[in-house]
């Protein structure tokens, strides 16, 4: 079975006994790395006990598939449930998964599978999505705006912290895509915050205003002045480093979208620079003269179907075997070229 968003964390938080397979898998490897840690500490208090816990590379049961019926009937010893935890697998231990779930037999032993982003198609994927009760699928993909805010403010909040609305939406706004990276900027802002017990803007951009997204913020704002030469070298250098080109559009679609919103207050009679002052959270101090000039030159018309077709790419991006770099590469020369007043 595949769980949905809402069933997620009522597995992770108490795993349903009958289930003996989870597969966690997605885009987002440092989500799926948290969930992994989390849900191996329900199973096993301490996952890295040899006695209760085998940790094996999916390499292993793919050159000796036998060896995982080994380790699931295995007892752990001292008494409780064993853990049997397969990391960076792939569609080559299907075989074996599949043969386990026909004879599974009765046990209170869990396989946590851990892989990367597979495709709709994967075995894997296959067989605990359409296994009934016995297997569960959890994606991890790379999360929304809110999904990214509530995240955020969990995070703190576990930390002793609280951060006001327009805290949050900065961090959520400028922090890397991957779980993992996210939490470590924030380790820097909560290093940052000492005893303090409330996270205010200026510290989160003390902190971390120019990590995470500081790139990606440079290759909306030189999109979006028709930089496109400009655009294109940031838009490699962040692809060399791994960005997600989901991410990426997903930026280019929050910087048209600021557009649009600051275009509605110059609507109501405010200026290109009093329109971005408006704009919340505020807008960081080396950016307000370059989105008051793209204010400037974009045409309202313009604004609106650049937002249309960032979000057809994010949707493009999401299918299966998406050539997604030259998705990306498109949408970003897209908003580059977009028209100023005289030629719209």
């Amino acid at each position: 079975m595949k769980l949905s968003t809402g069933q997620i964390s009522q597995f992770l938080q108490k795993p349903d006994p009958s289930v003996r397979v989870a597969l966690i898998y997605g885009p987002d490897a440092g989500l799926v790395k948290e969930r992994a840690d989390f849900l191996a500490k329900q199973i096993a208090p301490d996952p890295n006990d040899p006695f209760c816990t085998a940790l094996l590379p999916g390499t292993a049961i793919a050159e000796d598939p036998a060896r995982l019926a080994d380790e699931m009937n295995a007892q752990a010893l001292g008494g409780g449930r064993r853990l049997v935890r397969l990391q960076q697998a792939t569609d080559t231990i299907a075989a074996a998964l599949g043969s386990f779930l026909d004879d599974a037999k009765d046990g209170d032993s869990l396989l946590l599978i851990e892989a990367g982003d597979l495709e709709k198609r994967s075995k894997l994927r296959a067989l605990c999505e359409g296994a009934n009760k016995i297997a569960c699928a959890i994606p991890c993909y790379v999360e929304d705006g809110p999904q990214r805010q509530r995240a955020i403010a969990d995070i703190l909040q576990q930390a002793g912290l609280t951060a006001p609305r327009d805290v949050i939406l900065f961090l959520a706004d400028t922090l890397p895509p991957d779980r993992l990276a996210m939490r470590s900027e924030l380790g820097k802002l909560v290093l940052y915050a000492g005893a303090a017990r409330a996270i205010t803007l200026a510290d989160a951009r003390a902190a971390i205003g120019d990590g995470g997204a500081a790139e990606i913020d440079d290759l909306v704002y030189a999109a979006g002045g028709g930089e496109g030469k400009r655009a294109m070298l940031l838009l490699d250098r962040l692809l060399g480093e791994q960005t997600a080109p989901v991410a990426i559009a997903r930026a280019l679609q929050r910087h048209v979208m600021k557009l649009s919103l600051a275009k509605g207050y110059m609507d109501a009679g405010a200026s290109a620079s009093e329109a971005v002052a408006k704009l919340q959270p505020p807008v960081f101090w080396k950016y307000k003269d370059a989105l008051a000039a793209q204010l400037r030159r974009w045409p309202q018309v313009r604004i609106e179907n650049a937002l249309a077709k960032l979000f057809e790419t994010e949707a493009a991006l999401k299918r299966t075997g998406a050539p997604d770099q030259s998705l990306c590469a498109q949408a970003v020369l897209g908003i580059a070229a977009a028209p100023d007043k005289r030629s719209a």
